[in-house]
């Protein structure tokens, strides 16, 4: 099993190399043809506000086709998503986190009462959903290295997938997902993951992101 846990570490560093030079964000002419659009075009954050707020918060930044975060409050897109289908590349500095709500609203304090959590860096495992759900395959991220994640919404149910590897599925609201809220941090919050639509939140500390598109289905 360590074996195992250092060669995909290995493989995913490999990938997340891969990712390095990455070209300006763009939406390819097959990719518009199958409804994908950017949320992101690495200069303006036209399409996001901070959490709670009307505008971006000052701890956003950005600067060369990525918007980093220094700490503070997230981001949250101004449109709302049902089903879907979600890419982007992210990287994190020594020690940072990272992190993204799928289907969460403003009513409470945090994305977190509500959002579907989909770990990143400094959480439990990268492509975690808190520790829900057990993860396929167990990547660990390093610090300034681009990594890739996709990440799938139908319906109830959703996929995790890193650098072109699926690493978990889930169904909300089925017995097992059921049991592990009950068992987790997130039992106190009554509507937790259950929004049949709601925002994107992009959180963390010393965490960019770039290269965000996404595809409603």
């Amino acid at each position: 099993m360590i074996t195992g846990r250092i060669l995909l570490g290995m493989l995913g560093v490999a990938a997340a190399l891969q990712l390095t030079a990455a070209d300006k964000p763009k939406i390819t002419a097959v990719e518009r043809s199958q409804g994908w659009r950017l949320l992101f075009d690495g200069a303006s954050l036209s399409d996001w506000r901070g959490y709670r707020l009307n505008k971006v918060p000052a701890n956003w930044s950005v600067a060369d086709d990525w918007a980093t975060n220094s700490g503070g409050p997230g981001l949250v897109s101004e449109e709302e998503f049902q089903d879907f289908e979600l890419q982007l590349d992210w990287k994190v500095a020594e020690g940072g986190i990272a992190m993204i709500y799928l289907r969460a609203d403003e009513e409470g304090t945090g994305p977190e009462e509500t959002g579907l959590l989909v770990e990143l860096a400094g959480g439990t495992a990268m492509g975690g959903n808190g520790g829900l759900t057990k993860l396929w395959r167990e990547i660990t991220p390093q610090p300034g290295l681009w990594y890739r994640v996709k990440i799938m919404v139908h319906g109830n149910q959703v996929e995790h997938w890193i650098n072109g590897d699926r690493v978990l599925t889930y169904m909300i609201d089925s017995p097992e997902w059921r049991a592990g809220v009950a068992a987790s941090r997130f039992k106190h919050s009554r509507d937790y993951g259950k929004l049949p639509r709601g925002r994107l939140v992009l959180a963390g500390t010393g965490a960019s992101f770039r290269n965000i598109k996404i595809r409603p289905i």
